[in-house]
């Protein structure tokens, strides 16, 4: 989680968290940067995920269209813990 907050607070993610429903699915989680799909491409390979690196998550970037302005992310601070994001 710390991972996914520092990425955050640089400005890369805009909005990132679980997906609920039973834990075999192939979707886990969703994630959405700021930036075309090449450079938050490279920008995973800058800074790896660490559960992506132990091979217990992966990532599949698919690009979304929605037209400008359609989205407003509040400014907010991403948890760095599961103790963080309980309380």
């Amino acid at each position: 989680m710390a991972h996914l907050a520092e990425l955050h607070e640089a400005g890369h993610l805009l909005a990132a968290g679980p997906l609920l429903g039973p834990p075999d699915r192939g979707l886990r989680g969703l994630s959405i940067w700021r930036g075309e799909p090449d450079e938050v491409r490279a920008l995973l390979e800058e800074h790896p995920d660490p559960l992506v690196t132990a091979g217990r998550l992966r990532h599949e970037i698919v690009p979304w269209m929605v037209p400008s302005g359609a989205l407003h992310f509040a400014v907010t601070r991403f948890p760095r813990s599961m103790a963080e994001a309980e309380t």
